[in-house]
């Protein structure tokens, strides 16, 4: 869950955040007293074996996303939020909250910049704000997380030289899950709603 851009950090600071890191691998909890969650992305599927086996993490993630606090979980992080992915022939089961199962594909699967609309209010802010984005995976989800009723779309995605817009961004409450790396110097305001989130402001 290496892969974020530096200016978000810096955005962070500057609107009066802490970040705390910590390792889904090495850790079994989470830092204490955190407001928020972001699982960045990265490639969960090389480490699939011992995500998977941290149950203690895992736990205290879901301890954290049934409490209501804000979580974001962005590609590397989606899969992760997952049931789990079939990678190697193997099933390897994550955190669950997600209501959908990944698997891995020999090709890649996306890549390229998009352009995200929100469909209704997110994380990052109301509905009709317009993002920059990219994506880059390997993998697809298996099942529809917007057939379960607690979970729905609220992103408009259309890639670039594309006229096709797909529903993308699953939500369900404070949790966000998306194959989507916002990039957030095209929307500067978005990390104000984001901290506001963090403080329990809607």
């Amino acid at each position: 869950f290496h892969f974020y851009y530096r200016d978000l950090f810096e955005a962070l600071c500057a609107a009066g955040c802490e970040t705390v890191f910590f390792s889904p691998l090495a850790d079994r909890r989470l830092p204490e007293q955190i407001s928020g969650l972001y699982l960045g992305g990265g490639y969960p599927e090389v480490h699939a074996e011992a995500l998977a086996a941290n149950e203690e993490m895992l736990a205290a993630i879901r301890g954290h996303a049934a409490a209501g606090k804000p979580l974001y979980a962005e590609c590397g992080g989606l899969l992760y939020l997952s049931r789990g992915i079939e990678a190697g022939g193997h099933f390897y089961p994550f955190l669950g909250i997600l209501p959908a199962r990944a698997r891995m594909l020999p090709r890649k699967r996306a890549l390229g910049y998009c352009e995200i609309a929100l469909t209704a209010d997110s994380l990052w802010g109301r509905s009709g704000e317009v993002f920059r984005g990219h994506e880059f995976h390997y993998s697809e989800l298996i099942d529809d997380p917007a057939a379960d009723p607690a979970w729905r779309t609220v992103y408009a995605l259309r890639r670039r030289r594309s006229e096709t817009v797909e529903a993308e961004g699953f939500q369900n409450g404070a949790i966000l899950a998306s194959y989507t790396h916002l990039v957030y110097a095209a929307q500067p305001e978005a990390i104000g709603h984001f901290t506001k989130r963090l403080g329990g402001t809607p």
